[in-house]
């Protein structure tokens, strides 16, 4: 099956570390009103979707879960323990090489190639550990000798990346290249964005600023047969710590830079 350029774009959104349930991850709704606010009336056929795996999660951290909720004297303690094992346990996942988080990557490469298989143009954009994910499936797909043509986009399951919130540039997650396309003149785009207060982009418990994380540092290469265009984009949310994390759906540079990608 080749991409049809002519079919509606799809935007598959991966969620990163979340609380709650697979029903509760609805970003994608979210990309959805950006794109539309900065289309303006502009016609583009497109649609988005979720990559949910927070059940998956769950259910792995299930007994750690159970055990320390013994500790807790009352809600507030609960509700602290809860958030410690979703983002704790969410990272662990995400570094590890086993069966948890390969069942993630594998359930991502499976929905990309079944949206391929449909013909329509597929971009992603992931978020928090979500990018993790997303990162190694593109590079998966690439290593296979069926996809990834450089010069033949109709080949190409992912058209486009686009990271937020992404911990890729941190030693611990022990990503530092990109698998090259091959000879060619054609060239994926990844679009990084990230604030300096975030903490899950710079490893710092107390959102201190970042000022030298970027992704084109720690991927970017001269290798002309790499065919990756990679792009930091710096931006200030208006918010720190967290809420700086949580706080890139709504930022009207990434919703331009979705309608460049998608038209």
């Amino acid at each position: 099956m080749a991409v049809d350029s002519t079919k509606p774009k799809r935007v598959l959104v991966v969620h990163g570390v979340e609380l709650g349930e697979d029903e509760d991850q609805n970003q994608h709704n979210d990309i959805r009103k950006l794109i539309l606010n900065r289309l303006n009336g502009a016609p583009l056929p497109f649609d988005t979707e979720m990559y949910r795996f927070e059940n998956i999660n769950d259910k792995a951290q299930k007994r750690l879960r159970t055990v320390l909720s013994l500790f807790a004297r009352n809600m507030i303690e609960q509700k602290a323990i809860d958030l410690a094992v979703d983002i704790i346990g969410d990272v662990a996942i995400a570094r590890a090489k086993a069966s948890t988080a390969q069942i993630i990557r594998q359930g991502l490469v499976d929905r990309i190639l079944e949206i391929y298989e449909e013909g329509n143009p597929l971009y992603l954009v992931a978020h928090s550990l979500g990018s993790v994910y997303a990162f190694d499936a593109v590079n998966h797909l690439i290593k296979s000798a069926e996809h990834f043509d450089r010069d033949n986009r109709k080949s190409w399951p992912v058209q486009g990346l686009v990271t937020i919130g992404s911990p890729l540039g941190l030693k611990m997650f022990k990503r530092n290249r990109v698998k090259p396309l091959g000879e060619g003149r054609k060239f994926f785009r990844w679009i990084n964005y990230w604030d300096r207060t975030d903490p899950i982009v710079s490893g710092s418990f107390y959102g201190k600023p970042e000022a030298r994380y970027d992704i084109v540092e720690r991927f970017a290469t001269d290798d002309e047969n790499c065919g990756w265009l990679i792009q930091d984009r710096v931006v200030d949310i208006g918010k720190a710590w967290l809420m700086a994390h949580v706080g890139y759906w709504h930022h009207p540079g990434l919703g331009d830079d979705l309608v460049s990608l998608l038209g």
